[in-house]
């Protein structure tokens, strides 16, 4: 089995680890330095189909994996199996679940899927009138793909309006919505038309600074697996089959990961979004959680066939993440970066944003590197990724210290 990543941060890091944990000779375009060790890098543009397409050709590839959402949205896996190629993604009518949350509004609402009250507002003058009528929907969305930093939580009905101002300025449309209380979980499904098997859930911690305070961002560590009421299951025949009975209803089955972002109210388990890929960074504590490589189960989705065991949490994970100073607003780089050997020696290392230079691997992006500890037990590997972070080093390094902390108790 020959596969092919495409992208090149951590996420892609881990699924490439995954596939080669699997047996399957691994590719990564363009892939970079840090993931040499699981997989060979390919020059190319990953947005480009047809240079995708002909190294798939040139490589005798049998799996394609895209990673980053925006390849999906520009409709990159549609094409390649235009074209024959076995792709574990949706096509560009699936990946709008992502990158319009009016349309995945819809679609919750017509699935009789729980989730948030909402409006669409497309000027800031519908947004005046919104809160004039509901002055708690101070939760504003970004229409559009925001990678991950397009959701701004306000505590009260001005900070929604200054939220919101400059989400219309950014993006021009925005959602204003319902604000729900509770911890948040992630549950993603493998899916190919309507059947599905479900990974071992995961929680995320967004804020850049510990106790869920500071800017939003694209993650700063996840926890898996996490204990969810009623069991993953049931609330994946609430929140995740009715979609995809939905969507094959209408004609446009769905196919590849379909991530369900949860609240956890009193009421129970709701929707906040729809994701379109793996998430960054809970694929990173997701992926090491499972006893097996999922390439069984992304090619088995990528040519209709899902076995029907579901993979199987085997230890507890923490994924720390390591980011650069300035991050989120304005990430520095080119910071030379120590002791990666000596944090492997406890941590599965993976590369979010280096590059090798010099004097040896350098931060060249927001989000540097993501240690995953894996224990018996939550509080095991919490030790073991903050073990692995004391060994990095590299200029206004930026981490949270309470990663995890919640599921260690």
């Amino acid at each position: 089995m020959r596969a092919l990543v495409l992208g090149k941060g951590g996420r892609e890091h881990a699924l490439a680890w995954s596939l080669r944990l699997g047996g399957a000779e691994v590719f990564a375009l363009p892939g970079s330095d840090g993931m040499r060790d699981v997989a060979e890098p390919v020059a190319g543009d990953p947005g480009d189909a047809a240079q995708v397409l002909a190294a798939v050709r040139r490589l005798s590839i049998d799996l394609v994996v895209p990673g980053p959402e925006e390849l999906l949205v520009k409709g990159v896996a549609e094409d390649l199996r235009a074209q024959g190629a076995a792709v574990f993604g949706p096509d560009r009518l699936g990946a709008q679940l992502e990158s319009s949350k009016a349309y995945a509004k819809t679609l919750l609402r017509a699935a009789g899927i729980e989730t948030a009250a909402a409006s669409l507002c497309r000027d800031y003058g519908e947004v005046e009138q919104t809160l004039a009528m509901h002055p708690t929907r101070t939760v504003v969305k970004a229409d559009g793909l925001a990678a991950g930093k397009g959701v701004i939580v306000a505590d009260d009905a001005a900070g929604a309006r200054r939220a919101a101002r400059r989400l219309l300025h950014q993006y021009g449309t925005v959602l204003l919505e319902e604000r729900l209380r509770g911890p948040e979980a992630s549950l993603i499904a493998l899916c190919a038309g309507e059947d599905f098997v479900l990974l071992p859930p995961a929680q995320d911690h967004k804020r850049l600074l510990r106790g869920d305070q500071g800017p939003n961002t694209g993650g700063m560590g996840a926890v898996c697996p996490v204990p969810l009421p009623l069991g993953a299951e049931e609330i994946a025949e609430r929140t995740i089959a009715p979609l995809l009975r939905l969507l094959a209803q209408r004609g446009t089955p769905y196919q590849g990961a379909l991530y369900a972002g949860l609240i956890l109210t009193p009421q129970g388990a709701m929707v906040i979004e729809y994701n379109v890929r793996f998430g960054d960074p809970e694929a990173q504590a997701i992926l090491p959680a499972m006893r097996e490589s999922l390439l069984p189960w992304l090619y088995g989705a990528a040519r209709g066939e899902l076995p029907r065991s579901s993979p199987l949490a085997d230890v507890a994970t923490a994924c720390v993440v390591m980011a650069a100073e300035g991050y989120p607003e304005d990430p520095q780089t080119g910071a030379v970066i120590t002791g990666i050997a000596a944090a492997a020696e406890e941590a599965l290392v993976f590369h979010a944003g280096t590059r090798l230079g010099p004097q040896g691997y350098e931060t060249a992006g927001g989000r540097v590197l993501c240690l995953v500890g894996r224990g018996d037990d939550p509080a095991a590997a919490r030790a073991a990724a903050y073990s692995a972070v004391s060994r990095v080093q590299f200029a206004g390094a930026q981490w949270r210290d309470d990663i995890g902390i919640a599921a260690a108790r």
